[in-house]
């Protein structure tokens, strides 16, 4: 058996040093395009990924915000420990959305999702401490047209007229505000 094995082990080290592997050389390298590309890979895969889950909650349900036939706006994602609220706060979402959109111009359409949530435009998110008593994060994506089209006229819809843009809108109700694209970000 020892003898067997050490042939086994003496013809593999025979053919790792007779056929050379480009993974093992140590000549290939990352060129400038193909480091660019890979952290533009790594940029899309975590613009794309769910809010919560990027914080590590456990995320239980969530409600995904879209233009009717158009761009998703925003979602909101709700850990386990909001599960008692789930009826509660989906009782009416439908109709309270409505009414915002109605009175902003936009027809809102609430998908419900067990589950996380994410938008692959993802430019910025709000992460509030919680609510009701419960401490748990409540995480919000958001895409260009979420923060344009969707916040801020939500906010003037509810009288709070003097906002400037969506990270003053976060901050204002003690959300912390992150801009994943400064470029795109209504900051």
């Amino acid at each position: 058996m020892k003898t067997k094995i050490k042939i086994l082990f003496l013809s593999f080290f025979i053919g790792l040093n007779t056929f050379q592997c480009e993974l093992f050389d140590p000549k290939s390298k990352i060129t400038n395009n193909e480091l660019v590309e890979i952290v533009t890979l790594q940029q899309i895969n975590a613009n794309s990924m769910s809010e919560g889950q990027k914080l590590g909650l456990t995320i239980a349900y969530s409600h995904r915000f879209s233009i009717k036939n158009g761009p998703h706006l925003f979602c909101r994602e709700y850990s386990t420990a909001y599960l008692e609220k789930k009826a509660e706060w989906e009782l009416n979402i439908e109709q309270t959305y409505a009414t915002i959109g109605n009175a902003i111009g936009i027809d809102i359409v609430v998908e419900r999702i067990n589950g996380p949530c994410a938008i692959n435009n993802k430019i910025s998110a709000c992460h509030y401490d919680g609510v009701d008593g419960i401490n748990d994060l409540i995480p919000y994506a958001y895409s260009t047209e979420g923060e344009h089209k969707y916040l801020i006229p939500a906010y003037i819809y509810y009288g709070i007229n003097n906002l400037k843009n969506a990270k003053e809108a976060c901050e204002g109700y003690n959300g912390t505000y992150v801009c994943y694209d400064p470029t795109k970000c209504w900051q």
